[in-house]
């Protein structure tokens, strides 16, 4: 751990940014930041003096100066994020012209929609009746509303200022909105809309065409609570979110596809030129949301670096996306969704090599097994305590699932784009579209055999912060004292199960 940290300069960068971030968030220490990091900035340039930078023994200032400058950096930073969440207009009723960023979610009785007036963003609820049943992104509303400042800081953390409820008669759609501009969200949203409608069509099954914007669209809005719940008990909910699984299923296709190109620095250059861009397609048309921005940035990353022969994806990599993105926004580091997909990627690469070496087969399909199974085991392992702090249960049977649903979801995530191009070009014939509607029917029914194994999840899991915190710190000792056999990692695991009892034998 010691020697990763040593060489992945741009995660310890992000450690201490991330220190910043939560000293900010539990302690306003503004503008006190803006004199820490004047101080960083001082230290960074004295230890860059002839004299100093030649001497051996202030080696340490300039890292110091450095890292400290990111942790004040990263303070201020928070501070100027959480004032634009702010909200800045009058009290009281008063007529705001507002446009819709997002698809409206349905609720029980109302839209739900995210809108933008001015700079900052809001939501409001609107009844459902067949005029704002047709609302859709960029749409531009004149709306009559109280909007009250929003307390919740889960919801000041998304950038969220306020909410109103608007009344039947309240709001009106603009026709010719004046001063519109270019927006590539809303034109990916668009597009989006034009190939839903189409799956539409294609599967008149309620059920199977939500599974199925879910899996390749990342659209969830129209899924009932009932299917939700099938792929949560199942311990298939990560399929539900477009992720980096979505993107290396993609990727390993088309690499296997243009395989002819050769392993050549040309081929390989070549390879990524096609893949990469059909990537970024694939993101566009599920709405550029920022956990596929996300998602789609670091396996471009990979692709750059497998074209030039380097190791892309590395600790260091992944520090790397997590320290900029952080940077362009900090509130990024309380998204449950990236919480989750670093947390799991940082655990595959630590703990999926050395699972992995412990056996190899000749056959390829025991060998693919077992791969599958080890990569499994470490991203349950590196989002096991987010998901029990967060959704309250751990899966059982994620190996099992994961083994039936991830290749399954792979055939499904190339096969109804190609399904929709048919669709497109040919029209709905029953018979072209009978295998996608038969897997996805497969996909559901054995997704419904895994739910009702009894005693498949363990729910109602309590967790505190400091547990969660405690656990994480456990498995990441204990996986060190398997790998290194060292027995400094098996007194932390000592000291922190000494620690947990302590906690609840005297709680304060």
């Amino acid at each position: 751990m010691i020697k990763t940290l040593r060489q992945a300069v741009f995660l310890r960068l992000t450690l201490f940014f991330v220190l910043g971030i939560i000293i900010q968030t539990q302690r306003n220490l503004f503008p006190y930041w803006i004199y820490f990091a004047a101080f960083s900035l001082l230290i960074l340039f004295l230890a860059l003096l002839p004299k100093i930078a030649s001497s051996y023994r202030w080696r340490w200032l300039f890292g110091a100066g450095l890292f400290f400058f990111c942790t004040s950096s990263a303070g201020a930073l928070t501070y100027f994020a959480w004032k634009q969440s702010e909200w800045k207009e009058k009290v009281g009723v008063q007529n705001y012209r507002v446009q819709l960023i997002d698809d409206p979610e349905r609720k029980p009785l109302t839209w739900m929609c995210k809108v933008k007036t001015g700079n900052q963003i809001a939501i409001i609820y609107i009844p459902i009746d067949s005029v704002s049943s047709s609302l859709k992104p960029s749409d531009w509303l004149i709306i009559k509303a109280n909007f009250e400042k929003t307390d919740q800081i889960n919801l000041r953390k998304q950038g969220i200022a306020a909410r109103a409820f608007v009344a039947k008669n309240n709001w009106e759609r603009m026709k010719n909105p004046q001063g519109q501009s270019f927006s590539l969200h809303f034109y990916s949203l668009k597009c989006r809309r034009i190939v839903l409608n189409q799956l539409k069509k294609m599967l008149p099954d309620e059920q199977l065409y939500t599974i199925a914007t879910a899996i390749s669209f990342g659209y969830v809005k129209e899924m009932d609570k009932g299917t939700r719940q099938i792929f949560t008990a199942a311990g298939c909910a990560h399929i539900l979110a477009i992720s980096g699984l979505h993107f290396a299923i993609i990727y390993s296709a088309l690499n296997s596809l243009f395989s002819f190109l050769g392993n050549k620095r040309r081929g390989r250059i070549i390879k990524q030129l096609i893949i990469l861009p059909v990537l970024w397609i694939f993101a566009f048309f599920t709405g550029m949301h920022p956990s596929v921005t996300r998602a789609v940035i670091m396996i471009t990353i990979w692709g750059t670096g497998n074209a030039f022969f380097f190791r892309a994806l590395t600790i260091n990599t992944l520090g790397f996306t997590a320290f900029f993105l952080l940077i362009y926004n900090p509130f990024n580091l309380f998204d449950i969704g990236f919480q989750l997909s670093f947390s799991a990627v940082f655990a595959i690469l630590l703990i999926n090599p050395y699972l992995t070496s412990f056996y190899h087969s000749r056959n390829p399909m025991i060998n693919y097994v077992w791969e599958m199974s080890c990569t499994s085991t470490s991203a349950q392992l590196g989002t096991a305590p987010l998901s029990m702090y967060y959704f309250h249960q751990f899966p059982l049977l994620y190996l099992v699932s994961n083994l039936f649903a991830i290749p399954l979801a792979g055939v499904l995530l190339l096969l109804i784009p190609l399904s929709l191009l048919v669709s497109f070009l040919c029209g709905n014939n029953p018979v072209l579209l009978f295998p996608l509607q038969k897997l996805l029917a497969i996909f559901i029914t054995g997704l419904n055999m895994l739910a009702e194994i009894p005693n498949g999840v363990v729910t109602d899991l309590q967790l505190t912060v400091k547990d969660t915190l405690n656990l994480a710190l456990g498995i990441v000792f204990s996986c060190l004292l398997i790998i290194k056999r060292r027995i400094i990692y098996l007194c932390f695991v000592i000291i922190i199960v000494v620690l947990q009892v302590f906690y609840y034998l005297c709680p304060f």
